[in-house]
């Protein structure tokens, strides 16, 4: 398991996510991550057990910026991503908010197969990210 900060695995998974799209889906991906770097540090945070909100607001003593992205690892990360698509977190443009969800499954299975989590206590939120995909693609406003 690669001990990797939510900042580097998100760089990395959007780097290769990236390398055959056309124009227009390649800046929707760059929304997707935008919106996804900004929930992490306002909403996920939050949701923290309350060691690591500690440490996160220590963190922001010295830096205000992304606290969460430098501190917390990929087991954070995918433990974040079924809220992510919620329907409070959903973006607003269709073909955004197809991005996405199709960009947050596929980072929760490349976080399994990339080998960033272990399977076996991950399994939860993997199961839960891929419901929470499902929902929203069932979602009346798609």
């Amino acid at each position: 398991m690669d001990p990797m900060n939510a900042d580097t695995v998100l760089r990395r998974f959007f780097a290769a996510s990236g390398h055959i799209r056309h124009p227009e889906s390649l800046l929707r991906y760059e929304r997707v991550q935008s919106h996804l770097r900004t929930y992490l540090e306002d909403v996920a945070a939050e949701r923290l057990g309350r060691p690591d909100r500690a440490l996160l607001a220590l963190e922001r003593q010295f830096d205000d910026g992304t606290p969460y992205a430098r501190i917390m690892g990929a087991p954070e990360l995918l433990h974040a991503l079924p809220d992510f698509l919620a329907p409070p977190q959903l973006l607003p443009d269709f073909h955004d908010r197809l991005a996405q969800i199709s960009a947050t499954s596929r980072l929760a299975q490349w976080l399994c197969s990339r080998r960033l989590v272990q399977r076996e206590e991950s399994w939860n939120d993997v199961v839960l990210t891929r419901a929470a995909a499902e929902q929203a693609r069932r979602s009346p406003a798609l």
